[in-house]
């Protein structure tokens, strides 16, 4: 991927939010877990929005996915763009935490992108294959065939590689596997003791923390990774926490299925279906 130079999108609308992430998976709507936060906080906040494709070549100035397009302007980074959305429409989401909560917001979502997240892209990444499939991945969106040969042979391997190299860079990566999944094991039972059996992490209103916990958690219970020892134990040590997946996932994304197994960026309103179901008149 290279930084998009200028706007992908030209024809923009006033106050629409183009976001612009990789094309779908069939066994998650973004094997992001940035997308999946920023997607669902749209969806929370009810804010227009149109999903965009990067082709698996564009990215935003600072060379990463997801980024926005807003009143003909780009903006990069899943959480300054949160930030930036919140006080530009002066959105409520966050306006009932106290000070303390504030903090914790803080804290856990460093803990979520800097630990739980990096520790699961150590796993994912030594068996990237699916990725790059057609039962779970994203090679249903590819229709050359020798682009499928090369992404689904050579994309994974190479992809992988680097990530691998970055994350041993950072220091995470240099961890055994039996020492990531420790990592992972205390990262969820410190969130599941935030969450402590709300409906949402501070209450009983979602808040942006809620989107960003959505985004990550949905990658560890929705997408294959190469053991499955930290999937079973967070269903039956912190079975709060796949219970709030499951929750967010049915009250914001009704139309997963229809969007994973058509690989769909974005689906019709009933307006638009049951204007296309009308009979035509005749000329």
């Amino acid at each position: 991927m290279k930084p998009v130079k200028g706007l992908l999108v030209k024809d923009w609308k006033e106050n629409t939010i183009n976001l612009v992430q990789f094309p779908r998976a069939k066994c998650i709507p973004s094997p992001s877990p940035f997308a999946l936060k920023m997607e669902t906080f749209l969806k929370i906040t009810k804010l227009p929005y149109k999903n965009i494709s990067n082709d698996f070549k564009y990215a935003s100035s600072k060379n990463q996915i997801p980024f926005i397009e807003l009143n003909g302007r780009h903006h990069a980074d899943s959480g300054h763009i949160i930030e930036f959305l919140i006080k530009e429409f002066n959105l409520p989401i966050d306006s009932k935490l106290s000070t303390k909560d504030l903090a914790d917001k803080r804290a856990y979502t460093i803990m979520l992108d800097e630990s739980f997240t990096k520790a699961l892209a150590v796993l994912r990444y030594q068996d990237a294959q699916w990725m790059f499939s057609e039962d779970k991945g994203l090679l249903g969106n590819v229709n050359n065939k020798l682009q499928k040969i090369f992404m689904s042979k050579v994309a994974t391997r190479l992809m992988s590689k680097r990530i691998i190299k970055a994350l041993k860079i950072s220091g995470i990566g240099r961890n055994s596997n039996e020492e990531i999944i420790e990592i992972m094991k205390k990262d969820l039972i410190a969130l599941n003791t935030l969450l402590d059996g709300k409906k949402y992490f501070f209450g009983n209103e979602p808040t942006s923390f809620d989107a960003t916990a959505f985004g990550i958690l949905t990658q560890l219970f929705y997408t294959p990774l190469p053991t499955d020892e930290v999937v079973k134990f967070a269903e039956t040590e912190t079975p709060n926490l796949k219970a709030f997946t499951e929750r967010i996932k049915d009250e914001y994304w009704p139309e997963w299925d229809e969007i994973t197994q058509g690989l769909l960026m974005n689906v019709k309103t009933p307006q638009e279906k049951a204007a296309e179901a009308e009979p035509k008149a005749e000329s």
